[in-house]
């Protein structure tokens, strides 16, 4: 089974959810405690070697059998409408840490927007006042894959190989989204 990697700016929050230590997640993945230090501490890049055994080592930690999309989902869903501002859907993005939105016309989910486009999108663009100024919309990517509230998590897996995030529908509602950070901490909640 693929496992997500757990992005590095999120390590830190992960292992203490988790409630493990810096020493015992170090131990369990065959790396230094000094290591898991400056990765938390951003101090240095790791390599796709050592994320991928720090994430299998916390997806160990986690007992996700039996476990539904509905019972790790986030909600309510932070989104945002299509017209809306790439300045406001930044800001919001900031102020509640996280690193991509649904985009919605109305009720209907039109597309998304995660940090890294938007990181592209800056870096890019010769002055960024007139892009930030533009509705997120015209910048949507395709919407995040839909998955019924009663999806069994280890189903999910796979299609973060994919994707950034899942909503999690019951009928025709979008009730909750599910990120990687989710799927990570699924028994911590």
């Amino acid at each position: 089974m693929s496992v997500p990697l757990v992005d590095p700016k999120q390590l830190k929050r992960i292992r203490l959810r988790l409630g493990m230590t810096q020493a015992e997640l170090a131990r369990a993945s065959n790396v230094s405690q000094s290591l898991v230090a400056k990765l938390e501490s951003g101090h240095v890049d790791p390599s796709f070697t050592t994320m991928k055994a720090i994430s299998q080592t916390l997806r160990a930690q986690i007992q996700s059998e039996g476990r539904k999309a509905s019972d790790i989902m986030s909600k309510p869903v932070l989104s945002v409408q299509s017209n809306t501002p790439l300045s406001e859907c930044v800001n919001l993005m900031r102020q509640k840490g996280i690193s991509q939105v649904p985009i919605y016309s109305g009720q209907k989910v039109l597309g998304s927007v995660s940090e890294t486009q938007i990181v592209s999108l800056l870096s890019g663009a010769s002055e960024p006042k007139p892009l930030l100024a533009t509705p997120v919309a015209r910048f949507a990517e395709a919407s995040f894959p839909i998955v019924d509230a009663d999806t069994p998590v280890d189903a999910l897996y796979s299609l973060f190989d994919f994707v950034p995030a899942v909503l999690v529908a019951s009928g025709e509602e979008i009730v909750g989204i599910v990120t990687k950070i989710d799927m990570i901490s699924a028994d911590v909640r």
